[in-house]
């Protein structure tokens, strides 16, 4: 935890707070402008443009308690910091203690709007549970990037995706995140929840879980079921069905939506319990850390396996260099695939596993030694068969022939 004091003038100061939670997100509050610089000198250009697009700036301090009031918040924002960006946090003096917080004080003097310097504070356990919640909250209401887009590129074909997966639940999705935000916003808005909006949304997170599990299920099921055996145009029309919008590639994007509606709810469950149960904020808090990393950690597995497979159908066979239409629409196709997978990992906040993008096709030598083992083997398998084949016909013909003698009549001479 960390207050800087930033001189944005000659007769001006701006207080800013720095908080770190311990899942790497940086809670920053202040003066709008003062927010603005800190952010300007923590990030890149770049990061900051990539920031204002989700942003999660708010001006109320709802689910933070009434003991912020003190820390006089005119402006707040949550931020998913780089690697990069912490280690020149870090250079600028800060160290992060055992529960996470941000303790120490720049020593840069450089300007940029002003001079920034850090000075350690203490809060109390309130106000520190306070920060804490904060930062959950907004982490939760800004877990998934571009969620809206997700929900205009699919909306249309939910219930195409709903009979293709054979859920109820996934039917509702759209409808339950729709319902969730305008919960949510009213409650940021009025700064309380009120019983009536939780009641009618406290059944949405069992629904949103059950319809997550049936949704990745089948991405899994239906990248698993492509065989790496099958024919290159087999394997192909196959990889190039998983970016359809009623298939794969729309259930990624949906299994999104349904991903920020559960967030959105744990948001509600958070304020619910601050509201009726404030004694069990801090293991509430903790329920909701956990779950986002679950989700987390859910999208990981599977964009990795999903990679693994895509990975491993689109080789090329050296004997299958003939295929001058498949490989070519192969490449394609796989790389539409693995843009899905990136875009849904990127929304997702996962890691993406690294792939080479352009397909390897084998070169003439190998295409030569693999026909030539192929000969090979083909000669053995004949030879084979011909040894089997003779020794099947020469036990055929003894057996014949004794059959034959035992049933042959006596000779004459035999009953004389």
């Amino acid at each position: 935890m960390m207050e800087g004091s930033e001189r944005l003038a000659e007769d001006s100061v701006a207080e800013v707070t720095l908080f770190l939670d311990e899942d790497g997100g940086l809670l920053v509050r202040g003066s709008s402008q003062a927010v603005d610089t800190v952010l300007a000198e923590l990030l890149t250009p770049a990061e900051i443009e990539a920031h204002r697009q989700v942003a999660s700036r708010v001006a109320d301090v709802t689910a933070a308690g009434a003991s912020v009031a003190a820390i006089a918040v005119t402006a707040q924002e949550y931020l998913r910091p780089t690697a990069a960006s912490l280690e020149k946090l870090s250079r600028l003096g800060a160290q992060t203690d055992s529960s996470g917080a941000l303790r120490g004080y720049v020593r840069d003097n450089g300007r940029f709007a002003g001079n920034l310097s850090f000075e350690t504070v203490s809060f109390g356990a309130e106000q520190a549970l306070a920060l804490q919640t904060a930062a959950v909250t907004m982490a939760l209401r800004t877990a998934i990037a571009n969620v809206e887009a997700a929900v205009e590129q699919v909306e249309e074909r939910v219930s195409d995706l709903q009979r293709r997966l054979g859920a109820r639940e996934v039917g509702d999705v759209v409808g339950a995140y729709r319902r969730l935000d305008r919960v949510v916003a009213a409650t940021a808005t009025r700064g309380h929840l009120l019983d009536a909006d939780w009641d009618a949304v406290a059944g949405a997170g069992i629904e949103l879980d059950r319809a997550l599990e049936s949704m990745r299920a089948y991405v899994i099921k239906t990248v698993n079921a492509i065989d790496p055996d099958a024919r290159l145009p087999k394997r192909e029309a196959a990889v190039e069905g998983l970016s359809a919008t009623d298939g794969v590639g729309g259930t990624l994007k949906l299994i999104l939506v349904a991903e920020q509606a559960l967030h959105l709810w744990e948001y509600l469950r958070l304020e619910r319990v601050r509201q009726t149960d404030p004694g069990h904020v801090e293991s509430a808090l903790g329920e909701a850390r956990s779950s986002l990393k679950s989700q987390r950690a859910h999208d990981e597995r599977l964009v990795a396996a999903a990679v693994e497979r895509i990975e491993r159908v689109r080789t090329i066979d050296p004997l299958e260099v003939h295929h001058l239409i498949a490989i070519p629409s192969m490449e394609v196709a796989s790389n539409r695939a693995l843009d899905e997978l990136e875009a849904f990992a990127e929304a997702a906040r996962a890691p993406v596993p690294t792939i080479g993008r352009d397909l390897t096709r084998p070169a003439l030598s190998e295409t030569r030694a693999e026909a030539k083992r192929k000969a090979l083997d083909a000669k053995d398998d004949v030879v084979e068969v011909a040894r089997l084949t003779g020794k099947a016909t020469a036990m055929g013909a003894k057996y014949a022939s004794k059959k034959v003698r035992r049933s042959s009549p006596p000779s004459p001479s035999a009953n004389e």
